[in-house]
């Protein structure tokens, strides 16, 4: 990294200090709304060739294509925005960053303290603007060529990074005062560039921090009351290292003798696929009274938050098992309120020569029975030859490769998630935002996965596509990213609520119906359309791979769908 030029103002050194700094830390990827109040920070990332620097007009898309970089990379990208009511746009992707735990820089520029509470242009409350989502929150010093301050500014960027990435992991936001001068080449009278920060020495001690692996599998097992009757809970957790986490699970599965049921909305579903003691159809079994009875557990760990399936949840709220969860430090993932213990620790393999002693119970071999009934009865049930919503992700185990990332958006796709995917073989990277569950920023998040250059795929509803729609402002250039919209023309969710069956009331108020046309909303962002109209057609189009943005639209037929799912998944096992 070579040392700092001289600079015309202060500002300019202190965007130039902050970005070698977070050069040095790793950070690559930033995302910018534009703005005047943040043109000093704006200059110096898309000037700076270690920064990849994605513009996006609408602030709210913004937020969320850096919040779907940072959950891509589990590395924090930063956001930066101008002052004013821009960085309040941000709070849907700060929400959603902090409940799924992904770390975050926000960073929004500011007027100096003698601008604020006068009604200056452009001005508003930005301390705490986020509230209680922010893992941290400060607002930084007015930019000074002061040696002490400059060195404040350097570490105020480390201690940021940190912070994001834990304990706590989650956004960290940081409040920017900038006076004028603001752009970088205008001379400011009686400044002078600080030899000391012109030294290689001011950066060269920075590090990128390291953070304890987790706790082992013999440690895990060691807390456990050793019982036939429990199960291992996988929910949609991001494992930044795919196989070191399946096989940790893996050997504590085989420690018990337990199952392992694992979400849909989890990469580790596919990665686990071919473990004989995986269990990807529990929803389907526990809808039977009888087997829901028979399979109650005594204790459970849970890995990570709870898996998507209300009936899942149901059933440990009604049985009250012993718990043990494992996750990031600092979160309550228990909505039940069950009698939990909490390890704030990732599961790893334990440091051991000798094999593992593999375990059975009378229990897991229930499970096993009927898991092999379950999928026969999924599989029935998706081989539909209408266009069937669940269909679709069966279409989709079928060609993506582990390599790929799946970005699942909320309502009837994550479910559609958990109960149609029944993968052979390790899958794809899956990403969802179950921190808040919302459709916000559903597509903006898939551009920022996309990004890294992968292909990727989203699957998602209509209204989360045209709720955020304004992401196809940012749908140019070479980003390889399929969006497979099911288009119902309306909430297909709400059809499955009893409140669908008590009003007239129902289509107005929650059916949410819609006659956009989605091709010609497409052609306006000159982002490629095309309308799938046989499943023949979805696995060729799925087989061609895309280096840009491209929409494959699949009609469904709302209450058609909701019917027969209703139908079949309640039919029981046969």
């Amino acid at each position: 990294m070579a040392a700092l030029p001289k600079f015309a103002n202060t500002n300019a050194l202190w965007a130039a200090v902050a970005t070698q700094t977070l050069q040095k830390l790793g950070v690559k990827q930033v995302v910018i709304s534009p703005g005047s109040r943040s043109t000093p920070l704006a200059c110096a990332f898309a000037s700076n060739p270690a920064f990849t620097a994605t513009v996006a007009l609408d602030e709210r898309s913004a937020g969320f294509i850096a919040l779907g970089q940072s959950k891509a990379q589990g590395f924090p990208s930063i956001l930066l925005c101008t002052s004013g009511t821009a960085g309040a746009n941000y709070l849907p992707a700060l929400i959603e960053a902090r409940l799924s735990q992904t770390p975050l820089l926000v960073l929004t520029a500011d007027r100096p303290p003698e601008l604020r509470h006068c009604h200056s242009g452009q001005t508003i409350e930005q301390n705490g603007l986020f509230g209680a989502y922010p893992v941290w929150s400060v607002e930084a010093g007015v930019p000074s060529q002061e040696v002490g301050l400059l060195r404040h500014w350097r570490q105020l960027w480390v201690d940021a990074f940190q912070r994001s990435l834990g304990p706590q992991i989650g956004p960290v936001h940081l409040n920017l005062p900038f006076r004028d001068p603001l752009t970088p080449s205008t001379p400011e009278k009686g400044f002078k560039t600080p030899p000391e920060v012109q030294k290689e020495g001011f950066f060269s001690a920075l590090r990128v921090p390291h953070f304890q692996p987790g706790i082992p599998v013999n440690q895990v097992a060691a807390l456990l009351p050793f019982r036939s009757a429990g199960v291992i809970i996988v929910g949609p957790h991001h494992f930044g290292q795919r196989t070191y986490a399946a096989d940790a699970i893996a050997e504590l599965s085989a420690v018990t003798g337990w199952p392992i049921l694992a979400d849909g909305a989890g990469t580790l579903r596919g990665d686990l696929a071919t473990h004989p003691n995986l269990v990807t159809t529990y929803d389907l079994i526990l809808r039977q009274k009888k087997f829901a009875r028979v399979l109650a557990p005594k204790v459970v760990v849970q890995i990570g938050p709870l898996p998507t399936s209300k009936v899942l949840r149901s059933w440990l709220t009604a049985n009250e098992p012993e718990g043990l969860q494992l996750g990031r430090p600092g979160e309550n993932l228990d909505p039940t309120h069950g009698k939990w213990r909490r390890v704030d620790a990732d599961l790893v393999p334990s440091a051991q020569s000798k094999p593992v002693q593999v375990k059975t119970s009378p229990q897991l071999k229930t499970w096993q029975s009927l898991q092999l009934k379950a999928q026969k009865n999924l599989n029935k049930i998706s081989q539909t030859a209408w266009a069937f919503e669940g269909r679709t992700v069966v279409e989709l185990a079928r060609h993506l490769s582990p390599q790929d990332f799946l970005v699942v958006g909320n309502s009837m796709p994550i479910r559609d998630l958990e109960w149609f995917y029944q993968p052979t073989e390790a899958g794809p990277i899956v990403i969802t935002n179950r921190g808040a569950n919302g459709i916000d920023g559903t597509v903006s998040t898939a551009l920022g996965v996309a990004q890294q250059g992968r292909p990727t795929y989203l699957l998602c509803g209509d209204l989360a596509f045209l709720h955020d729609s304004n992401a196809l402002l940012s749908a140019q250039g070479t980003t390889p990213l399929t969006i497979i919209v099911i288009n119902n023309q309306g909430g297909g969710i709400f059809n499955h609520l009893p409140v669908r069956a008590e009003t007239d009331l129902f289509e107005k108020l929650w059916g949410t119906p819609q006659v956009t046309d989605l091709g010609k909303l497409c052609a306006a962002h000159q982002v490629s359309h095309t309308k799938v109209k046989t499943w023949s057609q979805f696995s060729a189009l799925l087989k061609k791979k895309t280096s840009r943005v491209r929409v494959l639209e699949i009609r469904t037929n709302r209450q058609k769908d909701a019917a027969y799912r209703l139908q079949s998944l309640n039919r029981g096992l046969t």
